[in-house]
């Protein structure tokens, strides 16, 4: 069997944003200074349905719910941007226990759009003598929505 020429493509142009209802609209502000883009890990929890007469000695399971995943995103940090502006404002208000859910958007250029609903958790900066400034937030994710029609310029 003849091997097939990869297809990968060269990761660029990917996007993170966080939709957030304002005055019943909802207004997207698209976070910068990605160097990743992790998609959240929702694995359902294993049920175990074993029984007496399982086929073949073996341990039956089934899909249970899926867990909230525990979602972090390390960014350049960026104090005055819109973006970090958000996100410093959402996790206040979660440390505050006033959390604001939130609409997350995955889009990978040409490939995959996905959205979540969650909410920011922690917002951190840090930094090294020498080195870019980093940030690294922390959310709580609990469900894929429907793709948005929204128009992604």
């Amino acid at each position: 069997m003849p091997e097939a020429p990869s297809q990968v493509d060269i990761s660029h142009n990917d996007e993170l944003w966080i939709g957030r209802t304002v005055a019943s609209v909802l207004e997207w502000t698209q976070i910068y200074g990605i160097e990743s883009l992790p998609f959240p890990d929702q694995v359902p929890d294993d049920i175990d349905i074993t029984h007496q007469q399982s086929p073949g000695r073996t341990r039956e399971t089934k899909p249970g719910l899926l867990p909230v995943a525990d979602f972090t995103q390390e960014k350049q940090y960026w104090p005055a941007h819109a973006g970090d502006v958000l996100i410093e404002e959402l996790s206040a208000l979660t440390a505050a226990g006033t959390r604001e859910e939130v609409l997350f958007e995955f889009h990978i250029e040409g490939a995959a759009r996905r959205t979540y609903r969650g909410y920011v958790n922690s917002f951190t900066p840090t930094g090294e003598v020498g080195g870019k400034r980093m940030a690294s937030m922390n959310a709580k994710i609990f469900e894929r929505q429907p793709t948005n029609e929204r128009v992604i310029a």
